[in-house]
């Protein structure tokens, strides 16, 4: 008699809402692993063709990825081609093959190395999300070159369980009719966690499922709002979960709807839901899930995308935000990234998240800081009064002043050559380390705005590297410590008028946001699949509701109990 499998229940990271019934497949991601060759000088020659080769395969392989994927798809197929054809890549790659003597497959697997180093150095999470796809296109790109080639063999209706996924192989999958997805790694700014919330797959990641020996095959169902899976689940739970389904749909459409309504909560007053924004194919959402404008414009990507990037290539990046927006303002971040792209001045940092990134980085190279500068006030002359500069990881009161004698030399340039720019643009600052939530008012006094950003500054208030997964559970937004200081934060701009926003993850949940509200934050911004939610819970409560709510969370001593004060909130 065969045993019946018995139930598994897990527990994830929810990244893209729906829910998945189906089977599991999993997703082999064999670790390539390669050792120091040497080859004979007569040899040079025949590598240097076979990393042409594998090249020129790959970039026909991704073109017709590209040619067949749906727009946001495609952008980021590009993006992969933009890696995979770097001349720095390439120039590594063949100083290796013909000065040092290394074969094709260590001299890929070394230059790009050298490449997610720098990444990983930066001490940006969204970053490191991105250390994925080039390790990736490194292993793809040896795999040619040793002509070998892995194929997909999933069926319709598969739930996959992955350690990661690479843009090129969620493309593929797109192109199946799968009902979900379950993996170890990447962030909510991972390119697989994009394209299953822009196709609509469930997703849920930060999932070890390894030790639990799951077999392909297995029944799964997996909820991609709650972040629940459950392998081998009885009867019962596969029913409840199509009733999650149903209700799923039924949400979406009724979103749809939420999404034109005017930003208003139940007793008529106004506030702003905008959007986080770091990948040209998230454009189109602005829109249709109806965010007014962008409250932060992440800009590394075009950072560690060109060697020699110029100020006209930034208007142009800038310039597609701004228009997508409407008449809508957009909050541009200067680069808020450690290091450099050029290979040969890579210095490891101990500790990224407490090293050489944001401001301080910017500070010592002056020349990348002006261009970036002079890129913003440009677009503030294409676009007047809609432009904003966000400068990161203030510290120091001092650091304000520094950025804005940058900026006074640059406006006296632009002038002197007759290009237009905005004279009176909004220079703000990333209110996300305690030492300026703690000297609020002093820095309110030299900068325009505040933006609090919430996940480093829960990160640097706690003293818990949230990608640490031995402490990672001690990552908690919700802690009162949290609050106090954004209450702190918004009484210090409140002595000089200056407003205050919050683009980090606490924005995007619809009970916290209600209570910044409640605390007169009126201005939020988020991931845009969380607008819909949270304009739906903010829409139906009134501010007197969310002002009470607020207050309750200020006398708070434990997560545990703002935990229960949002539970109810939401219940009622």
């Amino acid at each position: 008699m065969t045993q019946k499998p018995r139930t598994c229940h897990l527990k994830g990271i929810a990244a893209s809402a729906g829910v998945g019934i189906g089977k599991v497949w999993i997703l082999e991601n064999s670790k390539i692993t390669v050792r120091p060759e040497k080859i004979d000088d007569s040899e040079v020659e025949n590598h240097l063709a076979k990393f042409e080769r594998a090249v020129g395969f790959l970039t026909e392989e991704y073109s017709e990825l590209k040619n067949i994927a749906e727009a946001d798809a495609a952008a980021i197929i590009e993006a992969q081609l933009l890696i995979l054809n770097d001349p720095e890549l390439h120039l590594s790659i063949h100083q290796k093959i013909e000065q040092e003597n290394d074969s094709v497959v260590y001299a890929i697997f070394s230059s790009f190395n050298e490449y997610i180093k720098i990444i990983e150095a930066s001490g940006s999470e969204w970053l490191n999300d991105r250390t994925i796809d080039v390790v990736s296109i490194r292993d793809q790109l040896i795999e040619a070159a040793e002509d070998k080639k892995r194929e997909l063999d999933v069926s319709d209706g598969a739930v996959v369980f992955a350690s990661e996924i690479s843009p090129t192989v969620m493309v593929k999958l797109s192109q199946i009719k799968i009902e979900g997805i379950v993996m170890r790694r990447g962030g909510l700014t991972s390119h697989a966690v994009i394209l299953c919330q822009s196709l609509g797959i469930p997703c849920i990641v930060g999932v070890e499922w390894r030790p639990l020996n799951i077999n392909n095959g297995a029944n799964v169902v997996l909820d991609g709002s709650s972040g629940e899976i459950v392998v081998w689940p009885d009867p019962v739970e596969v029913n409840s979960y199509r009733e999650r389904e149903r209700m799923h749909l039924m949400h979406v459409e009724q979103g749809m709807k939420i999404a034109v309504k005017p930003h208003k909560t139940k007793c008529g007053s106004e506030f702003s839901l905008r959007a986080n924004v770091e990948f040209l194919e998230e454009l189109p959402r602005i829109k249709a899930y109806g965010a007014k404008g962008v409250g932060l414009l992440r800009t590394e990507t075009i950072l560690f995308q060109k060697k020699e990037f110029n100020v006209e290539d930034q208007v142009e990046y800038y310039s597609s935000v701004v228009d997508a927006s409407g008449e809508e303002a957009v909050t541009v971040r200067l680069f808020d990234a450690g290091g450099d792209k050029l290979l040969d001045e890579v210095e490891e940092d101990a500790n990224p998240f407490l090293g050489w990134r944001g401001v301080r980085m910017l500070l010592d190279k002056s020349d990348l800081l002006r261009r970036q500068i002079e890129a913003i006030y440009r677009l503030s002359g294409l676009y007047p009064k809609r432009i904003k500069m966000l400068i990161p990881m203030i510290s120091c009161i001092d650091e304000i002043d520094k950025v804005k004698h940058h900026c006074s030399i640059v406006r006296e340039q632009l002038a002197e050559s007759n290009i237009p720019f905005d004279a009176e643009m909004a220079i703000g600052i990333m209110v996300e380390v305690p030492s300026i939530a703690l000297m609020a008012e002093m820095a309110a006094a030299k900068a325009d705005f505040f933006s609090i950003g919430t996940n480093d500054l829960t990160q640097y208030t706690l003293a818990v590297d949230r990608g640490n997964e031995k402490i990672s559970s001690l990552f908690e937004p919700l802690h009162p410590a949290i609050w106090k200081l954004i209450k702190m934060t918004k009484n210090g701009a409140d002595k000089h008028g200056i407003p205050v926003s919050v683009c980090g993850e606490m924005a995007s949940r619809p009970a916290a946001a209600a209570c910044l509200l409640g605390m007169g934050i009126k201005d939020l911004s988020m991931t845009t699949n969380a607008i819909l939610s949270v304009k739906s819970l903010l829409c139906n409560h009134t501010l007197d509701e969310m002002e009470q709510l607020s207050r309750r969370v200020n006398r708070a001593e434990t997560p545990g109990e703002i935990h229960a004060l949002f539970d109810a909130f939401q219940r009622e």
